[in-house]
């Protein structure tokens, strides 16, 4: 049985504390399973369970801004991501607009679907007729997101030619990297931070009623 309130008799900022290190903790594990590569049954070499591994990103990436908004339900918005990224998360990899993406063309295909769209269309007014295919893989190179111009055509997945326009490039063991830094750097505000013990005990009692 674990210890009650994690140790931390009563004391906010340290319940804090372990909370979020225990939630990376089982972050950073579920990573590890995701990125261990097993023999591919279709090609040459291994092959890593990618898409999970960026839900996992995402998910936790909401999660975060979620404790840092103080709104630990659905109501949790781009807006509030991109709050909490570009002050927490190395800039301007995670701008405003990396972070759009992240959601809008990731984040809500791999929620629904398990996989990102073949190809995505950019709604967005000032990116009319950008199509977005992308690229994922197990690396650490910087910087995890990178959008590229990079024409071309989908031919084999497709049942049709499906043109494209740019490419995602995604790097999920430094995207782990960045999320896990970003909670450390939340973590160490949120302890003498009023607002920001505020907002995580708002979630907590939204979890735990």
């Amino acid at each position: 049985m674990g210890v009650l309130h994690r140790d931390s008799n009563g004391n906010m900022p340290t319940f804090a504390s372990r909370f979020i290190l225990g939630r990376m903790a089982g972050f950073e594990k579920d990573m590890t399973i995701c990125l261990t590569g097993v023999p591919s049954k279709t090609r040459s070499g291994f092959t890593h369970a990618y898409f999970p591994a960026l839900m996992s990103c995402c998910s936790t990436l909401e999660y975060l801004a979620g404790l840092y908004a103080g709104r630990a339900d659905t109501s949790i918005s781009r807006r509030d991501i991109a709050g909490y990224a570009v002050r927490y998360m190395p800039q301007p990899d995670y701008d405003g607009e990396t972070v759009r993406i992240l959601v809008d063309a990731f984040r809500n295909a791999v929620a629904h679907r398990g996989i990102a769209t073949g190809v995505w269309l950019d709604g967005h007014a000032a990116h009319v007729g950008r199509r977005i295919t992308w690229k994922i893989d197990e690396g650490d190179s910087k910087p995890s997101l990178a959008l590229r111009a990079e024409a071309g055509v989908i031919k084999r997945d497709s049942p049709w030619r499906c043109a494209y326009t740019h490419r995602m490039h995604i790097h999920l063991s430094r995207l782990c990297e960045d999320i896990r830094d970003s909670s450390t750097a939340y973590l160490r505000e949120l302890k003498t931070s009023k607002p920001l013990l505020s907002n995580f005990e708002r979630c907590m009692r939204q979890l735990y009623p």
